[in-house]
């Protein structure tokens, strides 16, 4: 899992969020087969990505919804999560993208 998301957080960085969307959704398939603790909150990452796909699309509206999913799950990420510390390094870029460019 940490390779996924260390894959994430590259994506993110270099803007590229359909390929951010398309590692985690690898994941968060073989996770949803098996009802996985982490499956929602793969989910929301997801979703967290693919919103700043929408706004590179100038679909401020769409981005906006994704965005309200990727809050919804965000609550799951406790510091009992093994990967805690690279999610929480994933939310904190996504969190300064929603800064700069969802408003």
């Amino acid at each position: 899992m940490k390779k996924v998301i260390k894959e994430f957080i590259d994506d993110l960085k270099s803007e590229n969020f359909a390929g951010a969307h398309e590692v985690m959704e690898k994941r968060w398939k073989e996770y949803k087969k098996t009802s996985h603790p982490k499956m929602k909150l793969l989910k929301g990452f997801i979703n967290g990505a693919t919103a700043f796909e929408l706004v590179k699309r100038r679909n401020q509206d769409g981005a906006g919804r994704l965005w309200s999913v990727y809050e919804k799950y965000l609550p799951l990420l406790d510091e009992s999560c093994e990967e805690h510390e690279l999610f929480k390094r994933a939310d904190e870029i996504l969190q300064e993208l929603k800064k700069e460019r969802l408003s």
